[in-house]
């Protein structure tokens, strides 16, 4: 028997004791009869009683002795019962009592004699001896087998005296059976208080008949052995052939030790039960209030202790909270009889969930000097006794169907005195035992001039920066809303409502990893209910309730085995929430994600599949391969081929997931295109793998588009290639190998193949440009008295100039760009800013230039004046690219699954047509284009007129120079270089024409300020005039300084 520390057990001493007469002195002797070895070496030193004179008469009484036991090898104390007989030979009246005091006291260093108490007399008179049991004692079954007339009777007239042990005591067993029947027999009842009288301690039988058999109740003052009751459940079931089941339960035989007083929260304890004889099995069970028994089984929270007798079972409760209060019940059970025992575990509770709020939820400070703010700390209803502070002041509870409130009304705010940005309330709760938790609210504060969010019903003014929160009111969920205030803007709610069904779902999944009813039946019905629930329209909510279920499944099938009988309804059901938009913030979409997937594939690894070949729903497909080194299988057209070096009798499961990736965060690959499709491979023997994905690539997504062979890394929780290699690609199937095994897929760069010296390039080009501008600047200052003299002149040349300008600035932002390494956050979003807004700026003032020279043509006799011309140039030039810059910075701000700009290149960010915020870029630049490019058709078809009247072949080829002069010279100012960005960004594929057009659009892009230079200053004969002069003035100041320095030496 298992010593446990402060733990009551019963085993059997006897002592022996002989008593000669004449006043010999008396010594008795002490013999431990145990089933553990823990005991045998215990002895009792040989303890001298007082000289007892001769009797006539011989008087044997049987001793209850309770000894107080220490053992020193375990340092615990132990209260176990032994039985001793005395035998007294002589004719004078003994005086026991005295005798019984004599025997208590020590025996050994580790042993005592506590107390001492008679249970039974024998008077023995000649042949005849008469044996009665003390009145809280009755026959043992010792007696009752051997001499059935004793049974059920006061007095045994039969020479018993020396059966041990003689009498027990009395205890109240219960025997509940149960009996169903095919055909239920008016001779069972009667048969079966036949049967149970015999039973020592038979005190009645109670009988209850039902549709299909009969129950009954026998109550005994006595215990029995497991092997008697079952032979008489089979005499009942040889006898009555229709009686398909049969069996009894007892209570009081067995025993279960819990501390009868509340023990702490997330605490640890050991629960044992035990009965006197070895039984087959044994199983535990919970009952909490209003709900029916629950099994126990292994799980997170409950340990099974390892037993060496098998009338003995311990559990370890390893953190008990209010989950693990309630009725514990053991069950030894052996053939049709089992034993129970139970008890209540009461736990000093405390909340597991608190929930602060406050009205109003965002105190408004421009409604006056002082404001009241009430604070309220709800928690479930609950049978514990609370001590609830709320900033140090004690509250008491308002109490309704469901929820404690405790509510504090004393909190003012002095709008004027301290500016504190927030109220922080914190709520402190202490149990009976001491035990506290703790939880705090910041209740943003609103001044005058803070950034709000107007009220929006049902949405309350909030605070810039803060979250407001919302109870569900749709039927049928539970749970909250949440919507975030941007500055000024409000964010798109998130629904976190969750459907009922779906909580009740996530609470059995909760039971069920923690250890109650953790049964593969149980694991069935969950996932039945969690394939219903998520059928039809899911929220956010209900998504992130799924995920929370299927981790927690996954968490329990590590340590539960669960069958192939569970794979449909659990693909299923992990399939249905793929089917729906996750709405929330980029990384709790990842998080999630990750939660998702890593739990998808652990309960895939740990499931039990021994026949079916898997699984197909919508999103998920599994395939299983056995006993076989290499396993080829296809996953929505992917080619999965695995090749193991483990056993032949291996099992490999690969399985294909949808709509997941674009979930997972990208972190470096953010401009990748990224498929849907995710590849899992599991093998259940350990070896070497290697495994080839083939992946269909679309013809729209191959262009220059750079294949990348990944894996999700669930420790870092990013996309890594590291084992995994592109290998080939053959027409629209690309190939991976990885050398092991996780989750795989393919990305497809956006940024284009690499073309030999096309950085070199840029770099050069933008040089010069750079150059170029500045001189062209300088040029314009010098000369711009001498050149402009008519409005249109000035309007061209003052184009020109910004023109100049703002490329200048957005080749230079541009350059800097390309050191994003070196670039701080801040430095990062200033030069995306600053190419965004001077790239568009320079765009739109050729746009002004543009419709400038329309109108000069349109309308020759209306000229345009310069005042006018000045007011809208600005407007166009600089309002236009402030509000689109402005406007879609504001509006990725407020975006959580594209950003405004891409940290590892500085530019505005591409993640798919019509996605990224590259588009308010090339949507102006489009438009603008092809504005321009229709001015310059309307200036060569004005120039076609003359010649066409005229028809005269030296105006032709005059007219032809005409043309190809406008061309040259419009192009660089009109943007028409950029036509050939939008072909780069548009078209795809891996010709040489791409390639030409790549290498043509990188070098007149990045010489366009060189092109502004030749065209608008070389190119303008005025300004060539100017120049000349310039510099021949130059000279000639310089000789006539010259010659005036000779002259004056001379003379001297």
């Amino acid at each position: 028997m298992q010593i446990t520390p402060y733990l009551l057990r019963f085993v059997g001493l006897f002592i022996t004791i002989s008593l000669w007469l004449r006043k010999q002195p008396l010594y008795w002797h002490c013999d431990v009869m145990t089933d553990n070895k823990l005991h045998n070496n215990i002895q009792m030193k040989c303890l001298r009683i007082k000289t007892i004179r001769e009797t006539s008469m011989l008087l044997c009484a049987i001793l209850c002795i309770y000894c107080q036991v220490r053992y020193t090898f375990t340092h615990t104390n132990t209260t176990d019962m032994y039985v001793a007989e005395v035998m007294i030979e002589g004719n004078a009246t003994m005086n026991v009592s005295s005798f019984l005091s004599a025997l208590q006291g020590p025996i050994t260093s580790t042993v005592s004699i506590t107390e001492a108490t008679i249970i039974a007399e024998c008077e023995i008179i000649g042949d005849v001896t008469t044996c009665l049991c003390d009145n809280d004692y009755i026959w043992s079954d010792l007696v009752c087998d051997s001499v059935s007339k004793c049974c059920n009777n006061i007095t045994c007239v039969a020479n018993i005296s020396d059966f041990t042990p003689l009498c027990v005591p009395k205890v109240n067993v219960t025997l509940y059976g149960s009996i169903d029947t095919t055909e239920l027999q008016s001779t069972l009842q009667p048969k079966l208080l036949t049967l149970f009288q015999n039973m020592n301690g038979f005190d009645s039988l109670d009988v209850t008949t039902r549709s299909g058999g009969l129950d009954f109740l026998v109550n005994l003052s006595a215990t029995f052995r497991t092997a008697k009751v079952q032979g008489m459940l089979s005499t009942l079931s040889n006898l009555y052939p229709t009686i398909t089941n049969i069996n009894v339960t007892s209570t009081g035989i067995a025993s279960i030790d819990i501390p009868p007083q509340k023990v702490c929260y997330n605490s640890q304890l050991n629960i044992t039960c035990i009965t006197d004889e070895e039984m087959q099995s044994t199983i535990w069970q919970i009952t909490r209030p209003k709900q029916d028994p629950q099994i126990v089984g292994i799980g997170t929270e409950v340990e099974f202790q390892y037993s060496p007798c098998a009338s003995c079972a311990e559990i370890t409760l390893t953190n008990i909270t209010w989950f693990w209060a309630g009725v514990y019940t053991c069950l030894f059970t052996n053939g049709s009889v089992s034993h129970a025992a139970s008890a209540k575990l009461q736990v000093a509770l405390l909340p597991e969930f608190i929930n602060i709020t406050s009205i109003p939820p965002n105190p408004d400070c421009t409604l006056g000097q002082y404001i009241q703010v009430q604070v309220t700390c709800s928690i479930d209803n609950s049978s514990e006794t609370y001590t609830v502070k709320i900033n140090g002041t004690v509250i008491e509870p308002g109490i309704n169907t469901f929820l404690s409130n405790y509510k504090i009304v004393t909190f003012t705010i002095n709008c004027t005195k301290d500016r504190q940005p927030f109220l922080i309330a914190v709520c402190n709760i202490t149990n009976s035992l001491g035990q506290n938790r703790t939880a705090s609210l910041s209740i943003p504060i609103i001044y005058p001039g803070d950034p709000v969010c107007e009220k929006e019903d049902p949405w309350p003014k909030t605070k810039g920066g803060a979250t407001a929160t919302i109870l569900c009111t749709d039927p049928g969920r539970l749970g909250t809303k949440e919507r975030t205030c941007n500055g000024e803007t409000w964010a798109n709610p998130v629904d976190l409502c969750v459907k009922q069904t779906l909580n009740q779902v996530t609470a059995a999944a909760g039971d069920f990893v923690k250890g109650v009813g953790a049964t593969e039946e149980v694991a069935s019905i969950i996932f039945d209910n969690l394939k219903n629930s998520t059928s039809d329209e899911n929220t956010f909510g209900d998504v992130s309730a799924t995920v929370t279920v299927l981790a927690t499944m996954s968490n329990a099938a590590k340590k539960i085995t669960l069958g192939e009988s569970l794979l449909p309804n659990f693909l299923e059901s992990a399939s249905n929430i793929l089917n729906t938009t996750w709405s929330s913030d980029e990384q709790s979409n990842s998080n999630m994600a990750s939660s998702y997937l890593s739990s998808v594939e652990d309960l895939v690894k740990n499931m039990k599949l021994n026949t079916t070949d898997g699984h197909n729903s919508s999103n998920i497909q599994l395939q299983v391969c056995r006993n076989a080194a290499v396993c080829n299988r296809t996953l929505f057209n992917v080619v999965v081929e695995l090749n193991t070096s483990a056993s032949d009798n291996c099992e490999v499961k690969t399985m294909g997931l949808q709509n997941i990736a674009p979930y997972l965060s990208r972190g470096s690959f953010q401009e990748a295109i990224y498929p849907s499709l995710i590849v899992s491979a599991t093998v259940n023997d350990s070896g070497a793998v290697n495994i080839r994905l083939a992946f269909p690539v679309p013809d729209e997504d191959k262009g220059f588009n750079k294949p990348h062979c990944v894996f999700w890394n669930t420790t870092e929780n990013q996309w890594s290639t590291e084992g995994c290699n592109y290998t080939q690609s053959s027409g629209n199937i690309s190939f991976c190998e990885c050398n092991h095994l996780t989750s795989f897929s393919m990305l497809l760069s956006k940024t284009s193949v690499n073309l030999r010296f096309l950085d070199e390039i840029t770099y050069i080009g933008l040089g010069i440009s750079i150059c170029s501008l500045i001189v062209f600047i300088i040029i314009e200052v010098l000369v711009w008295n001498a050149v402009v003299k008519s409005n249109l002149s000035h309007f061209r040349h003052t184009a020109l100039i910004n023109i100049s300008l703002c490329l200048l600035v957005a080749d230079c932002s541009f350059v800097a760009a390309s050191f994003q390494s070196k670039l701080s956050d801040t430095l990062c979003l200033l030069v995306v800013v600053a190419q965004h807004f001077f790239y568009l700026a320079m765009f739109f003032w050729m746009l002004c230039l543009s419709i400038m020279l329309l109108h000069q043509l349109i309308f020759v006799f209306h000229p345009l004046r310069k005042k006018v011309y000045m007011i809208v140039s600005i407007t166009i030039g600089y309002a236009c690219p402030t509000l689109t810059v402005g406007a879609t910075y504001m509006y990725y701000e407020k975006r959580t699954d594209v950003t405004y700009y891409n940290r590892s290149t500085c530019w505005l960010t591409y993640v798919a047509p019509m996605k990224g915020s590259i588009h308010a870029f090339l949507f102006p630049l489009g438009t603008i284009v092809f504005i321009n490019m229709f001015s310059m058709v309307v200036v060569i078809v004005t120039l076609l007129k003359p010649a066409a009247a005229e028809n005269n072949k030296k105006d032709d080829k005059e007219v032809a120079k005409s043309i190809i002069k406008v061309i040259v010279f419009l192009t660089p100012v009109f943007g028409g270089t950029w036509v050939l960005g939008l072909f780069v960004f548009l078209m795809d594929g891996n010709s040489f024409f791409m390639a030409l057009i790549n290498y043509a659009f990188t070098i007149v892009n990045s010489l366009q300020g060189f092109f502004i230079l030749l065209t608008g200053c070389f190119g303008e004969k005025r300004v060539r005039d100017e120049i000349v002069k310039l510099v021949i003035s130059g000279k000639s100041a310089k000789h006539e300084s010259k010659k005036n320095l000779t002259s004056t030496t001379g003379k001297n």
